[in-house]
């Protein structure tokens, strides 16, 4: 594992919730994020494992062809103790602008109200007006893949303010690479509640089946079990087109787990096997229903 103790340090010029710095090293620019505090209560973890969600989220990004973010887990030793971080190279430095989508609704809804603006009708909305965004059917199916990508991944944090747009040099927007993967993969369970899941297939399936979207329809919030069965066209279209993408790379993406550094194995049995159950009853039927209506 590389460790990063000796590379630059810059005035931080990212937000967000999570506790990070900016590095340098090489003449390229690094965001660091540092494991999360735990704010839950009762919670025996002291640390989220969100740096280990970040770099697995992305990487299963990756590995099924979306331009994504480069991460990497690191050793970092700040005032004196180790930790374990990821590295997330900045995809900005070299001109371009990231622009959040909240940022797009705030210009262009009316309302200020984050439920309002999640809707999936507002969010068709803006990206069908916005006139900077140059290419809208681009943007739209970055939506979609992501909103099935996440589901897979049990990203349930997939708000407007993490994922965006890069504005080219003439001004036009056009999908920034994917970021933002760290509370996808259960970061806040300990180990002790993974075992005890492992050993109760109804537990499991309960907590890991059960993922909701950030964004909603109707004012309501988006189960992606539910709006898998009868997906509206768009999603439809997005099925077909990374679905079957999931299917082809299951074995690389246990690989991509199996080879985390630090993680234990119990942690990445839980991951593996979470992954396994929304793939078999998820996305493995989607794709059996797309191929009966194709028909």
């Amino acid at each position: 594992m590389v460790d990063i103790t000796n590379w630059t340090e810059l005035t931080n010029r990212f937000s967000g919730s999570e506790r990070k710095t900016t590095l340098q090293h090489d003449g390229r620019i690094y965001m660091v994020k540092f494991p999360d505090p735990i704010r839950e209560q009762n919670n025996e973890l002291s640390y989220m494992n969100n740096v280990f969600s970040e770099d697995i989220g992305c990487k299963i990004y990756s590995i099924l062809g979306f331009e994504t973010q480069n991460t990497f887990l690191a050793k970092y030793i700040r005032k004196g103790i180790e930790k374990i971080v990821v590295v997330c190279e900045d995809f900005t430095q070299d001109g371009e602008r990231l622009f959040e989508f909240h940022k797009l609704c705030l210009q262009y809804l009316a309302s200020d109200s984050i439920k309002t603006q999640a809707n999936i009708d507002n969010i068709m909305d803006v990206i069908d007006n916005y006139p900077r965004i140059a290419d809208k059917k681009l943007v739209k199916n970055r939506f979609w893949d992501m909103f099935i990508v996440d589901g897979f991944i049990g990203n349930s944090d997939r708000n407007l303010d993490n994922w965006g747009l890069l504005e080219k040099n003439n001004g036009e927007l056009y999908p920034a690479p994917i970021y933002d993967c760290g509370s996808s993969l259960s970061p806040l369970i300990t180990e002790k509640i993974m075992l005890e899941r492992l050993h109760n297939s109804a537990s499991l399936k309960q907590d890991e089946f059960n993922v909701y979207s950030c964004y909603r329809i109707n004012g309501k919030r988006i189960l992606f079990s539910d709006i898998m069965k009868n997906p509206p066209g768009d999603l439809l279209a997005a099925i077909k087109r990374t679905c079957p993408k999931i299917k082809q790379n299951m074995e690389k993406i246990s690989t991509i787990v199996d080879n985390t550094p630090m993680l234990s194995d119990v942690q990445k049995e839980y991951i593996k096997t979470s992954l396994k159950l929304r793939y078999d009853l998820i996305i493995k039927p989607a794709i059996k229903k797309n191929i009966i209506l194709c028909r």
